[in-house]
């Protein structure tokens, strides 16, 4: 499996669609059961208003990636291989978390 990172630019118009997605997301991911393992994705707001992402995943293929972003309706503008990874300081927690 290959690590890649998916771009993901205005793939929602609001909270509330990123919030569907996450709901229906693990679902969808269990279609793709050995063929894709979702680590972590960075939500942003682009400067319309917008939500993107950059989302981090082991995977078979970049198709198969291409598949899982058809199979939720999400743009991937960008799959990329990593090639290496360089970590200064552990994420710090997440937005939001208790």
């Amino acid at each position: 499996m290959q690590l890649y990172l998916v771009s993901r630019a205005r793939a929602w118009l609001s909270e509330e669609e990123l919030a569907a997605t996450s709901e229906c997301a693990p679902a969808v991911l269990e279609l793709f059961a050995g063929d894709i393992r979702w680590i972590r994705s960075y939500i942003v707001q682009e400067d319309d208003g917008t939500y993107g992402a950059c989302c981090l995943f082991e995977a078979s293929s970049r198709e198969v990636l291409e598949r899982y972003a058809d199979a939720l309706m999400l743009p991937a503008d960008a799959i990329k291989p990593v090639v290496t990874t360089s970590v200064s300081t552990p994420d710090p927690e997440p937005v939001g978390s208790a």
